[in-house]
């Protein structure tokens, strides 16, 4: 073809180039409005609902947790907390703030400080009340540890030391391997399954959050390492704990949380799990119990008397001991050298400036601290961390200032 022919040729296309270009664009952006329409598809989800963010339980469907009577209720006392100001850190740097400042300006919802069952400070930021719903985020896997250990004292569980193979034996097809992974390795993060811990569409994280089918995600993943091994943070791992729980009791997530924990600790509200769909029904695990935020302190209220809830033992003592003990084999150390999780549990070591506290650690800054040698709990949730360093250096600042106080009474 001569030269002058293929100029010709570009010559009467390119007016039409522009065209072209526009109306692939409209295809690609009407399939992408089309998907993100479909919130009953993983990537539809993705797609409309962005980043996760604590009115995510609005989004997805749930199973109720119903209260019943007797509902109990912590002691309150009439004198203000024995401060004003609190001190903390921001990008290493020291600060001082009233106290209510500074969790009205970092997104805090509800804040609690209890000791020996008594409230001492309780107040709501934001738009948010005493009866607003919080969500749990990764909190849940501390609440799932529960529910395993009352379902071991049930007798329907065996041990941690149980391959999780005895409870879901369709994984042997996936890989014979799984015989190894026990629910110890599941519950302490050390199952060797396969995760990748970003937020992008076709990574781990983002399926395990979004995803309508979850039975079906993880039934069928990838072995990575040998259980044991190593400390990875696998949100896959709670909800196959969650899969064990009711093949175990027969019941589903929601129906054994209401009846084992929620009624037998005198629940002021209802609660709710999030589920995957409407179609699949599998609780979400890792991150979606939905509660008021006084009755997710009676879970540490419950920690803290090592599983006796006024004279009657809802999970063993035992049960607690272990989840709350510092085992050198746990340690967390891409965190810190004093950091460690167990049984669902964060655990941080005392040294001669922290002290020893366990906690429930959620997205987005939602904690809830168990200090145990000072029978203290500190709650707070919130719908950002806000500029602090760490929330547990101020809840500890907190302890230490009540505790000055009570000692020089």
């Amino acid at each position: 073809m001569k030269q002058s022919d293929k100029r010709h040729r570009r010559s009467v296309f390119m007016p039409y180039l522009p065209i072209a270009i526009l109306v692939i664009a409209g295809i690609l952006l009407a399939a992408y409005f089309i998907i993100s329409l479909r919130t009953d598809t993983f990537t539809g989800r993705w797609m409309a609902w962005k980043s996760s963010g604590v009115d995510d339980y609005k989004l997805f469907p749930s199973r109720a947790v119903r209260n019943a009577p007797p509902v109990f209720h912590f002691d309150r006392s009439d004198q203000p907390l024995p401060f004003e100001n609190i001190a903390y850190h921001y990008k290493g740097k020291p600060q001082t703030e009233k106290l209510d400042v500074l969790l009205e300006k970092t997104g805090t919802s509800a804040f609690i400080v209890i000791k020996a069952d008594t409230i001492l400070y309780e107040n709501y930021f934001n738009g948010y009340q005493r009866d607003s719903i919080v969500t749990s985020f990764s909190v849940a896997k501390s609440i799932t540890s529960l529910l395993v250990g009352m379902a071991i004292d049930d007798g329907v569980i065996g041990s941690l030391d149980d391959p999780i193979t005895s409870y879901i034996p369709e994984l042997l097809q996936v890989d014979p391997d799984y015989q190894n992974i026990t629910l110890g390795h599941l519950i302490s993060m050390k199952s060797g399954i396969a995760f990748k811990d970003t937020d992008i569409p076709w990574h781990d994280k983002s399926r395990a959050y979004y995803h309508p089918h979850l039975r079906q995600v993880v039934t069928n993943l990838p072995l990575a390492t040998a259980p044991g091994e190593s400390f990875i943070y696998n949100t896959f791992n709670p909800i196959i704990l969650g899969i064990v729980i009711e093949k175990a009791t027969g019941q589903t997530v929601a129906e054994y949380t209401e009846t084992h924990l929620w009624q037998r600790l005198g629940m002021e509200y209802d609660a709710s799990w999030s589920i995957d769909s409407e179609e699949g029904g599998m609780a979400k695990m890792e991150s979606g119990l939905n509660a008021r935020a006084i009755d997710f302190a009676k879970i540490g209220r419950l920690a803290l008397h090592k599983g006796n809830w006024n004279g009657e033992q809802v999970v063993s003592e035992a049960w607690i001991n272990d989840s709350i003990k510092i085992d050198p084999q746990n340690k967390v150390a891409k965190i810190s050298e004093n950091t460690f999780y167990q049984n669902g549990w964060w655990i941080y070591a005392a040294t001669e400036t922290d002290r020893y506290t366990v906690f429930g650690w959620g997205h987005l800054g939602q904690y809830l601290f168990v200090f145990p040698e000072d029978d203290m709990i500190v709650l707070r949730f919130g719908s950002q961390i806000g500029k602090v360093d760490s929330w547990r250096q101020i809840a500890q600042e907190i302890v230490n200032l009540v505790n000055q106080v009570e000692t020089n009474r």
